[in-house]
């Protein structure tokens, strides 16, 4: 009687247990409602164990007027998914005797124009490309994507990127994502093979797996492509689907029966193609400081570690080209791997996590390592720390500021608070070495750079220690001066009223109105580049002098007058009789010029986006 009490109670926990169990049909039909909520038009999905097809097919429409629907052989724009190619194919040219990670690009293609200011001791090399450690700036935004219907390749397709490949710091000293890295090792696989990147990829990997659907165009070319589309302002849109202009940094068209293909040959530890010793190569970071200490969760040769917050951790990569976004990831350990791809511009987070979910629900949570905290060993570095190796130079000034964090210790326990006031325990796993407390593995390390500055690397990205009242600063400064060009709008119209009952004279209205004017332009200016981020498809747009480029020239030059004249206007605002009113204006417009000098000093003064 007892027994049977005991399984009374365990019969509940065991019902809720297997109804928690996430089936393909239950995973499928949830897919389906998030498709439609989040306006998603076609998605391609790839679910696969190491030796059998789980799922391969998708949902939605790959082309929505003629309703033609996703299938298992629907080709997709997979964009950065090619740097795993591209990868493979150096790493394969390497086991060959034909190229080594560490030969110099200068010596081994002198064409390549690489500025480098620190060329005699710490020369751009080939795996500095492969793991974006080179220092270059991204794509600028002219040069990502056009209309134009024709394949760019060779040497002129390298050169197309020439503006970026200037080093802004030590290379191989931080990691920083910048597509023509790729542009340069496609143009070396062609220089190498003596045939185009396009085709060595396909002879030596694409074929040999079977991926004969796939290819590397650089734009929409066959009839199973997808279209693409963006949800805005309510509506369901077609978009043109554009030329990528970076060739093998994210050329790739593929399908799930693909795909799943070459997930499979990582689940086999590179078989049929390649040996284990180049899979695990290309998982294996290089550089960028914080590797010494052991961090090896970020960025490796064209792979990356993802998942941080899950169960387990996934190696891949994601890709965006067009309004085309991308997800290939996969668990050698475990066996299993996915694919996602949209062709919408919308979000696939939450589709993610119930893949993720469905393939780790079998197994156990995976040990997260910890050991305790060594305070006397971190108490060095213990401070602030700024983000200093931001992707886009155009961009900087806002990853600036908005990246910074205060390191101290309060209880026993390290904790990293964000510039805003966001805190995040970090649990120590090796010496200086740690995880944030919800993570799988150690993402954060930290160390010194070669002038023995003190760096906290975030899986490649680099912090460098900073005076936190320097930090405090500066920030404050800036929201001042904003602040006070927002007031002085307010006060302009004072002033007009002013105006009207004779109190002001007329001649100082244009100036009062001068702050407030240049920063309403800049801020639509702002906003025209915000939302090429958000459906950069448009950055075609950027290409040629038009309304949209010629009105980012405007807003900023003005931007940059406006702080000039406001030099004078400082001055002349000292002299007003009403010594509140003179201070008010005075310090007005020096928050103007302040401004406006911070932002020559990024280089964001009369931008020719057309011209970059």
């Amino acid at each position: 009687m007892k027994k049977l009490g005991i399984l009374f109670l365990l019969f509940p926990l065991a019902l809720q247990a297997q109804q928690k169990h996430l089936s393909l049909p239950q995973l499928k039909d949830s897919i389906q409602k998030i498709v439609k909520t989040e306006h998603i038009v076609g998605l391609m999905l790839g679910i696969t164990a190491r030796d059998s097809v789980i799922f391969s097919g998708g949902f939605g429409y790959a082309d929505l007027e003629n309703k033609r629907k996703v299938d298992a052989k629907t080709l997709f724009r997979m964009g950065s998914n090619t740097k795993m190619l591209v990868s493979l194919a150096i790493l394969k040219l390497q086991s060959e005797g034909k190229i080594n990670l560490n030969d110099e690009v200068r010596k081994i293609s002198p064409e390549v124009p690489i500025q480098n200011a620190w060329e005699a001791d710490h020369p751009v090399r080939v795996v500095h490309l492969l793991e974006h450690s080179s220092g270059f700036d991204d794509i600028k935004l002219n040069r990502m994507y056009s209309l134009d219907k024709h394949e760019t390749t060779g040497k002129a397709a390298m050169l197309i990127h020439a503006p970026s490949m200037i080093c802004r710091w030590q290379p191989g000293e931080r990691h920083a994502y910048c597509n023509p890295n790729y542009a340069i090792l496609g143009y070396l696989i062609e220089k190498i093979t003596g045939q185009p990147y396009r085709d060595y990829l396909q002879d030596s990997i694409m074929a040999p797996l079977g991926m004969n659907n796939s290819n590397l165009n650089t734009f929409s070319q066959l009839p199973n492509d997808v279209k693409e589309y963006t949800y805005r302002n309510g509506k369901i849109q077609k978009v043109p689907s554009v030329t990528l202009m970076s060739g093998a940094a994210g050329a790739l068209w593929s399908s799930s029966d693909d795909l799943i293909k070459l997930l499979q040959m990582y689940l086999h530890n590179g078989s049929p193609v390649f040996s284990e010793s180049i899979i695990k190569e290309m998982e294996t970071p290089r550089n960028w400081l914080g590797i010494k200490e052991g961090l090896n969760s970020g960025y490796a040769l064209g792979n990356y570690y993802g998942n941080y917050l899950g169960k387990y951790g996934f190696r891949g990569h994601t890709g965006l080209v067009g309004t085309c976004t991308s997800d290939f990831f996969y668990n050698r350990q475990l066996g299993l791997g996915y694919v996602i791809a949209t062709n919408s511009n919308s979000r696939t987070s939450s589709i993610e996590k119930l893949v993720l979910d469905f393939l780790e629900q079998d197994f156990p949570e995976q040990k997260r390592t910890a050991q305790p905290l060594d305070q006397k060993a971190i108490q060095p570095f213990l401070g602030f720390y700024q983000f200093e190796s931001p992707r886009n130079e155009i961009g900087r000034i806002m990853d600036e500021l908005s990246n910074a964090f205060n390191i101290y210790i309060k209880n026993d326990t390290l904790i990293m608070q964000s510039f805003f006031g966001e805190k995040t325990k970090l649990i120590q796993t090796a010496p200086f070495l740690f995880r944030r407390a919800n993570e799988n593995i150690a993402t954060i390390a930290f160390t010194k750079n070669a002038k023995g500055k003190r760096v906290l690397s975030w899986v490649g990205l680099y912090f460098e220690k900073n005076s936190l009242a320097w930090g405090v600063t500066w920030r404050t400064a800036i929201l001042f001066m904003a602040a006070m060009i927002v007031l002085s709008g307010l006060m302009a119209l004072v002033s007009l009223i002013g105006a009207f009952f004779k109190k002001v004279t007329w001649n100082k209205i244009p100036g009062r109105f001068l702050p407030i004017s240049a920063l309403v332009l800049l801020g639509y200016v702002m906003n025209l580049l915000t939302e090429k981020q958000t459906f950069s498809y448009a950055l075609y747009k950027f290409r040629t002098i038009n309304t949209e480029t010629v009105l980012i020239f405007i807003g900023t030059a003005f931007w940059g007058l406006a702080g000039l004249i406001s030099m004078y206007l400082a001055y002349r605002a000292i002299q007003l009789k009403n010594r509140w009113g003179a201070w008010f204006w005075a310090l007005a417009y020096l928050s103007m010029t302040g401004l406006a000098l911070i932002f020559w000093s990024y280089g964001l003064i009369g931008l020719r986006v057309w011209a970059m």
